[in-house]
């Protein structure tokens, strides 16, 4: 009887044993799997990494390399050109240097580098500049767009007043968040402290990011300034149909052959009286316009945004840059 038991507890134990074994190579083969998931996703970011690298520098030399004299626009090979910049081959992958076109509310991607000169610089416009381009790019009401132009202003402004009683906000209102912070007080360093400003809403931001900068002075190109900016800055809409007709050409497409550019800002009325009929409002307005130093035809900054893929992978890796003319990198962001 003590034999059976003894034999049986023997049974037991090595059952247990067994057991322990078992869960002890289930625990190191999922451990295993886990390193190696791990270490494949290293592997894939550090690819994708730089694969990014690759694509800036490739977007850079295409603005180091532009030979237009004087002036930028949809017409030049790094502002639109799908062979120099869609799918472009690697050695473990591709890459796309993209950026998004409005037009007529609708958006298309296109393939090359965006000029900051065609964004409202959110440090040196005005009120009235913001609000106009709240306006236009949300389709939104005189009173909502001043509430929120007066709360980008006062983020940013060193005083603690107001610059609207309704709507605006200062330290008073973001030290009581749930998450308190002060105002910037300063000038914004990138346009994602937006994200900050009472009123402006992730997806408000993702479609408000393509028409504001933080580079450059409050003039903007008027090559490639899209309708809400040339808005933006009070010039009136008749005039912005004629602007951008004459910029697209016969064939009506930006980006092609037959593009028309202003040379320099001296010559904007006068091309413009040479193709359209300009009423004595209209040449008055745009004349304020360029006396106001709100216009130009180049740019000094470029924002690069490119997309990398691997060949082997559904992992995709995004870096945004912005350089100088000189081609210095000013800023990078990269997920």
């Amino acid at each position: 009887m003590r034999m059976h038991f003894q034999k049986g507890m023997m049974l037991v134990f090595i059952l247990w044993v067994f057991f322990l074994l078992s869960l002890f190579g289930l625990y190191l083969a999922r451990g295993t799997r886990q390193r190696a998931i791990f270490i494949k996703r290293i592997g894939e970011r550090s690819s994708l990494h730089f694969i990014g690298q690759a694509s800036i520098s490739y977007a850079i030399m295409a603005v180091l390399k532009d030979d237009s004299e004087g002036f930028d626009s949809f017409s030049d090979t790094w502002a639109s050109d799908e062979e120099e910049f869609k799918n472009i081959k690697v050695n473990l992958g591709e890459f796309n240097v993209f950026y998004n076109y409005y037009e007529d509310g609708k958006i298309e991607r296109k393939y090359g580098v965006v000029d900051e000169a065609r964004k409202i610089n959110i440090n040196k416009a005005n009120t009235k500049t913001i609000e106009r381009l709240f306006e236009a790019v949300f389709d939104m009401s005189k009173t909502e767009a001043k509430e929120l132009s007066a709360a980008v202003i006062d983020f940013r402004d060193k005083d603690s007043y107001l610059l609207i009683p309704q709507g605006s906000a200062e330290d008073s209102y973001y030290r009581n968040l749930p998450e308190p912070y002060d105002c910037k007080d300063a000038d914004y360093e990138t346009v994602y402290e937006l994200l900050l400003v009472k009123g402006i809403e992730k997806e408000m931001f993702l479609r408000l990011k393509d028409f504001v900068t933080i580079y450059g002075d409050k003039s903007v190109n008027i090559n490639t300034a899209p309708r809400e900016v040339l808005f933006a800055i009070g010039i009136e809409r008749a005039i912005i149909d004629k602007i951008i007709s004459y910029r697209k050409g016969e064939d009506g497409e930006i980006g092609t052959e037959d593009d028309r550019v202003f040379t320099s800002v001296q010559s904007v009325l006068p091309v413009l009286s040479q193709n359209f009929p300009l009423s004595p409002s209209e040449v008055e307005n745009l004349s304020n316009i360029i006396a106001a130093g709100l216009i130009r035809v180049s740019s000094d900054y470029f924002r690069i945004n490119s997309e990398a893929r691997l060949s082997y992978s559904k992992a995709v890796g995004y870096i945004e840059c912005v350089i100088n003319r000189e081609g210095k990198i000013l800023f990078w962001r990269e997920r």
